[in-house]
């Protein structure tokens, strides 16, 4: 194992990111080939193989292994079998087992070949692939059949040379705009560059924390401007801190990145290191640093999966293979912890939005995690239920110890239970403090000054007039406070 004194130089790419990505983008294309495999009218008597084209697209875009083109190219097979006219339909499966492969070499071992912008390897791909899985079919189809040999020399491989021919034309067509589609939604961007693998380095965290983002830098694939430029911040055990910034500053990226989406399943280029309960995130995969840190979205409603509110509970333990009476412990607990306790039996359906959210929460307090991550949590709540979700936050953190980290624009509603504010901005640290210090900074610099809560604008106001307070303007009963002892005091001097 190779030890690593400085992580600031530390390199870890990831292109296409998470690694079940091939499968995502095989079963859309799939079934895209599938639709216009059975609407496309023929052209002529022909008609281009449009699974083909399409099982080529995906196995380009995202470069599974040649086990997992395998996969995909038998899949495209059986629902080619169940579609197609041919006399003998199962020669698919072992044309197809041929095609997967030679998509895997397209896709693995030739150039992209580029005129002017554009790689002309997609074209080539779906040529190549079409005439050797159709030169495979139609040699069974003659065994099996019987097929005279000047007709299979001279009508079907020519027809199998059309068939390739318009698949040559096809697959580019379908090619960039899926790769333009995919990039646009962070999902890969058209790279060579091969994934990096940590697993040979000894990587210690420098700095203390349950969470220690240590010089952190980090790129989208689809970009080439970092959304986070050498970030470190440490999150302490019991700690509640609050990240803040205008749009597009890094507050998602810099949570994803604790719960190692980043680079994990986002991909992309990152510098640095972030370790997570001692655990390096490029060394360990998404799924067990759940076990010490746990997510809830803003769309908490796509977190959950199941009917009831028990299934739902238990859904995550089973898949972490949690015998029965210990997932019955684990989700009394957390549901009690939420207040939804006794709800096990409630359709997901019949709760309310707060009451969604706080399963939500349920489900990954039943993990046990050290840190729980909230990416802009109350952005489709109204101010009630602003005030009641950072109640329950702040009750997990103050009474169960969790440690909690937040990226909020609704500043006000957080305050009295934040300990630390950090100010993004453009992908920088710009401040880091308690949330007064931090405010200030906000407003002397003129950075994001519109999610200043209006009670502490108010005292800013009020200082830049001349007037002083004891404490600051945190919540209505502290700024009453500090504005009547101030008041006891001029009396004093009258």
């Amino acid at each position: 194992m190779e030890p690593v004194k400085d992580v600031s130089q530390l390199v870890f790419t990831k292109a296409r990111g998470g690694r079940f990505r091939w499968l995502t983008v095989s079963t859309l294309m799939l079934a895209i080939g599938m639709i216009l495999h059975l609407v496309s009218p023929s052209i002529a008597g022909f008609t281009p193989n449009w699974m083909i084209a399409t099982y080529c697209v995906a196995i380009l875009l995202t470069k599974p292994n040649f086990r997992q083109c395998l996969g995909i190219c038998m899949v495209a097979a059986l629902m080619e079998v169940f579609t197609s006219k041919s006399a003998f339909p199962y020669g698919d499966f072992a044309s197809e087992f041929a095609g997967a492969y030679v998509a895997g070499f397209f896709a693995h071992k030739v150039p992209p070949i580029r005129v002017g912008k554009f790689s002309v390897r997609p074209m080539l791909c779906g040529f190549v692939t079409t005439m050797v899985s159709g030169t495979v079919f139609v040699t069974i189809l003659k065994l099996v059949m019987g097929i005279p040999m000047n007709v299979f020399l001279y009508g079907i491989l020519p027809a199998v040379v059309l068939v390739a021919v318009g698949n040559a034309i096809i697959t580019p067509f379908l090619y960039f705009p899926a790769l333009r589609l995919f990039e646009s939604m962070h999902y890969m961007a058209d790279t060579e560059e091969k994934d990096s693998d940590h697993g040979d380095l000894t990587l210690v965290q420098q700095q203390p924390g349950v969470v220690s983002v240590e010089h952190l830098t980090y790129t989208y694939p689809f970009s080439e401007k970092p959304a986070l430029s050498d970030v470190s911040l440490q999150i302490e055990n019991n700690d509640f801190v609050v990240v803040t910034g205008p749009n597009g500053a890094g507050k998602t990226t810099l949570l994803m990145s604790m719960i190692g989406a980043v680079p994990h399943y986002f991909g992309g280029t990152m510098n640095g290191m972030v370790f997570t309960d001692g655990h390096a995130t490029t060394q360990t995969n998404i799924a067990d640093l759940a076990s010490s840190i746990g997510v809830i979205l803003a769309d908490y409603g796509a977190q959950i999966v199941t009917m009831t509110v028990g299934e739902e509970m238990a859904f995550t333990l089973e898949n972490h293979g949690f015998p029965p009476e210990e997932i019955t412990k684990r989700s009394k607990e957390a549901l009690a912890k939420v207040h939804l306790d006794g709800l096990e039996e409630r359709k997901v359906s019949t709760l309310s939005g707060g009451q969604r959210q706080r399963l939500a929460i349920a489900a990954v307090l039943a993990e046990e995690p050290k840190v729980l991550v909230f990416d802009e949590p109350t952005s489709a709540l109204d101010p009630e239920g602003i005030s009641d979700f950072y109640e329950l936050v702040g009750r997990l953190n103050r009474e169960y110890g969790m440690t909690v980290v937040v990226a909020e624009h609704h500043l006000e509603a957080v305050l009295p239970y934040a300990k630390r504010f950090v100010l993004l901005d453009g992908g920088r640290v710009v401040s880091e403090g308690t949330p007064e210090s931090v405010m200030r900074a906000m407003y002397q610099n003129h950075i994001y000054e519109e999610a200043i809560p209006d009670l502490f604008r108010a005292q800013l106001a009020l200082e830049a007039d001349g007037e002083t307070f004891d404490q600051p303007f945190l919540s209505m009963d502290r700024a009453i406070a500090a504005v009547k002892k101030n008041l006891g005091k001029e009396e004093h001097v009258c």
